[in-house]
């Protein structure tokens, strides 16, 4: 416990259990990992399920035609969560073991 000091009174002991101690909030680790890809001026960020949680686009990729940036919003919507989906196999590595790769890394 902190005191109105700043000063931090737990035990010399508890300090080091508390520093020792494995940090298991994975599922609050997880729900903040995203993954970004950007190209031709369009950037997109989405979580670790693949939801898009950003989407923007600078003023020279608004000149393509609609079916040109939807296909390139697309691809770059799979990459993201690509990237989210490693950055979340990272968070929780060394829980699974030694599984085989998953399909979407191929």
């Amino acid at each position: 416990m902190i005191d109105e000091r700043g000063i931090d009174e737990r035990s010399v002991e508890r300090l080091l259990e508390d520093a020792e101690a494995p940090d298991t909030d994975y599922s609050g680790r997880l729900a903040a990992v995203t993954g970004e890809a950007s190209d031709g001026g369009v950037t997109v960020v989405v979580d670790l399920y693949g939801k898009p949680v950003e989407l923007r686009f600078e003023p020279g990729a608004l000149t393509s035609r609609a079916s040109e940036l939807s296909a390139l919003v697309l691809r770059l919507a799979a990459e993201a969560t690509i990237a989210a989906l490693d950055a979340g196999e990272s968070v929780v590595d060394g829980l699974t073991g030694d599984f085989p790769s998953p399909a979407w890394r191929s």
